[in-house]
């Protein structure tokens, strides 16, 4: 088991070589924590002064389950706030902390540098921790059942609050969705609209980190490889370093492993260009750029990628050739894996609330759909929400005024 003692061993053994392959990191505050207790925070987006709510619980619940079962586990989490914070499960053994260390150093250099997370709050901590006070305020004022049922209603479009990359101010983006019922919804109250912009701003923070999961994993994975190969370590600790950073490197078709992906597009990079590809790629690229520009024929093969559909038997598709698979995963990653909707115009002048979806081949879940409209238009809107869309192809509009769900072909 780490003690504090042990892990500041290992980090100045690791440190030297992580500045001079050129990492930079501002100051890291390492914290080790027990096995649940990181689970906990795995469940709370790794931010664990976030406001209260019954999702978290039930991520806690699925991520604990999962560990239990040995089907996954988190070593680290690192917060993107100054100073950044490294959490570390303190039953890691001195191998494993020593992999997770290198691994920690290159996730700061990433988010120190990448422009996705140029205008991303640094105070992100303080600032949550307000928003949750100021929510316990306003339970005890309000009663559980009120604030409950808005924050269940502003979830539902917490990835549909506008880009933060854009800066664009609150109601000038058509896709802030939630921004715009915070600003114009008939029926709420202040207190309500604050609660609104408090999850909108938060979803904000995580924005950057949706659209670069496959970079910034690759590029902390490609960073540990090569700094662990430097160090001087005994035959029992190379084996087991060697043996975790392969379970982190395993690929499960059809999943896709953004570790080993991401990885060997860096390596496939630093062999093109060297170390000044690496770092332009980490500055300036999402995960849709590193694909465009990384994703050759060689990774392809060497991460198994291929086209799966569900309705084939086999769940592959026989035919999947390089452009088409490359295709098919830049559609996956584009805007972060979340449909492109946006506020139509005209619903400034009338009682309905019109979103409009970019159809991409992909259709909404209209499974999910009138549970989701019925919850804005009952607790955020008050009046008739629609959506149009294509399903199948076929334009549709889809709508709920609170008590009735309609589905109308165009």
């Amino acid at each position: 088991m780490l003690t504090q003692t042990k892990l500041e061993i290992l980090i100045e053994k690791i440190l030297p070589h992580a500045l001079r392959s050129g990492l930079e990191f501002p100051h890291i505050h390492f914290e080790l924590v027990d096995t649940a207790d990181i689970y906990a925070l795995a469940s709370y987006h790794g931010l664990p002064v976030r406001y209260a709510h019954w999702s978290f619980g039930k991520n806690f619940g699925r991520l604990k389950t999962a560990y239990d079962y040995r089907m996954s586990q988190i070593y680290e989490l690192v917060i993107n706030t100054r100073p950044f914070y490294a959490f570390i499960d303190r039953t890691s053994t001195d191998a494993q902390a020593l992999l997770i260390i290198a691994h920690v150093l290159a996730h700061v250099d990433y988010f120190s540098h990448s422009r996705l997370f140029a205008g991303t709050r640094t105070d992100i901590l303080h600032q949550m921790a307000q928003h949750s006070h100021r929510i316990s305020e306003v339970r005890r004022t309000f009663g559980q059942n009120q604030v409950e049922s808005l924050l269940d209603a502003a979830m539902t479009l917490e990835d549909h609050v506008g880009r933060p990359t854009t800066g664009k101010k609150l109601g000038q983006d058509s896709t802030d969705i939630l921004g715009f019922i915070a600003l114009n919804s008939p029926i709420l109250a202040d207190w309500e609209r604050q609660i609104l912009l408090m999850v909108r701003d938060e979803s904000r923070y995580f924005w950057p980190q949706r659209l670069s999961k496959i970079n910034n994993e690759g590029y902390a994975t490609f960073w540990h490889t090569r700094l662990i190969r430097e160090l001087s370590l005994g035959t029992a600790m190379t084996w087991e370093i060697a043996s975790l950073n392969s379970k982190l490197l395993t690929i499960r078709p059809p999943q896709l492993n953004p570790y080993a992906l991401g990885a060997r597009i860096y390596e496939s990079l630093y062999r093109q260009r060297g170390t000044n590809r690496v770092i332009e790629a980490r500055n300036l690229l999402d995960d849709a750029g590193l694909i465009r520009v990384g994703l050759t024929d060689d990774v392809i093969r060497q991460c198994h990628l291929d086209v799966f559909r569900e309705h084939d038997s086999s769940f592959s598709s026989p035919d999947g050739e390089p452009e088409q698979i490359k295709q098919q995963l830049l559609q996956d990653v584009d805007n972060g894996g979340v449909p492109h909707l946006c506020v139509n115009p005209i619903s400034r002048a009338r009682k309905t609330l019109v979103i409009d979806h970019r159809y991409d081949g992909r259709d909404l879940d209209f499974y999910e759909l009138p549970w989701v409209l019925k919850a804005i238009s009952q607790r955020l809107w008050g009046n008739l929400v629609q959506i149009h869309t294509l399903k199948q192809g076929v334009p549709h509009i889809a709508g709920h005024n609170g008590s009735r769900w309609t589905d109308e072909v165009v």
